[in-house]
């Protein structure tokens, strides 16, 4: 069976939506907060004048250090907003992005200190 998320249902949608059958949307949460993100950057876009065919939502990983868990948090709360962007019917991409560029001002520990040079 495959799910699907859907944002801001009324509790009437939801019963129906329950009562799914294979393949149809099934309501997992009303309005968690990546739906509301979602929901305030198309409402900003639409003031601005800005919504066009697609949404992009950026992520990524600096050079300096180990890559760690706390890195991926960045990457996956990207990853819902483009969800929740695409679950309100706004076609999204994610672009994930290594910033080489960024600056290496002290060698992480566990790393070679030739990397000082």
């Amino acid at each position: 069976m495959t799910y699907q998320h859907v944002a801001y249902a009324t509790r009437t949608e939801a019963q129906t939506l329950l009562a799914h059958k294979e393949n149809e949307p099934e309501i997992i949460g009303k309005g968690t907060w990546l739906d509301s993100v979602a929901q305030r950057i198309i409402e900003r876009e639409r003031k601005l004048g800005r919504l066009g065919e697609v949404i992009r939502v950026e992520s990524g990983l600096g050079a300096s250090g180990v890559p760690h868990l706390g890195n991926y948090g960045d990457v996956a709360r990207a990853h819902g907003v483009k969800m929740a962007l695409e679950s309100l019917g706004v076609k999204a991409e994610l672009i994930l992005f290594s910033d080489d560029k960024d600056g290496l001002r002290k060698v992480p520990a566990g790393l070679p200190k030739t990397l000082a040079k």
